[in-house]
């Protein structure tokens, strides 16, 4: 009993230096100084803003389709808090309740636009609703078919949540306007190093 209780106390000893040593030399990591896009953790997200209502707010009318079912422009949206090396940015907006028959999908797409300039802390209000920008930004076709933002417009009486998602990415994407949802969203999960998100719920 006594060996084995004078082994026990050897082993804590022995692993509590080296715990030490791990500590002064930085817990182990390595030295890249954090450039190793990612996979020493989660980089934090970014902070996300949109004149006109707060985040899990009620979208306003002016942004919203209202009753009539009318369009109306993009709000103004900023956002901070981009890890160093930022290429380019790309933002996403959908409607995560929606169920259309005769098949179900999970959301509907009402905005996407990405190759944003790295530079860029925001989109101004009424983005244009075409393919490309003059920066260089690119925009698929939303749920109606068409480039660009797409309002709010759940069917009444029912309440939707509408989520932008902001990415920063290491690279501009380089898909064409034509490019599909689904390669869109392969192409950020390969080059998105934080994201932010911003909720708003809307019915009319």
């Amino acid at each position: 009993m006594k060996l084995a209780r004078g082994l026990a106390i050897v082993v804590v000893t022995l692993a509590f230096a080296a715990g030490m040593m791990l500590a002064q030399n930085g817990g182990g990591r390595g030295k890249g100084g954090g450039k190793g896009r990612g996979k020493g953790g989660i980089p934090a997200p970014l902070t996300v803003t949109v004149t006109g209502y707060s985040d899990g707010g009620m979208i306003p009318d002016s942004i919203g389709c209202a009753a009539n079912g009318q369009q109306k422009e993009s709000p103004k949206i900023e956002w901070s808090g981009a890890p160093a090396g930022t290429m380019a940015f790309a933002l996403i907006m959908h409607d995560t309740d929606v169920t259309l028959a005769p098949v179900a999908v999970p959301d509907v797409l009402h905005w996407a636009i990405f190759d944003i300039p790295g530079t860029a802390t925001g989109l101004p209000a009424g983005v244009a609703k075409t393919a490309t920008l003059p920066d260089g930004s690119v925009q698929i076709n939303n749920v109606a078919g068409m480039p660009g933002f797409y309002s709010p417009c759940p069917p009444a009486p029912t309440v939707h949540h509408y989520i932008i998602e902001v990415y920063a990415l290491d690279a501009k994407l380089g898909l064409p306007a034509t490019a599909t949802r689904a390669e869109l969203m392969a192409a950020l999960e390969m080059h998105t190093r934080a994201k932010g998100t911003y909720v708003g719920v809307y019915h009319v």
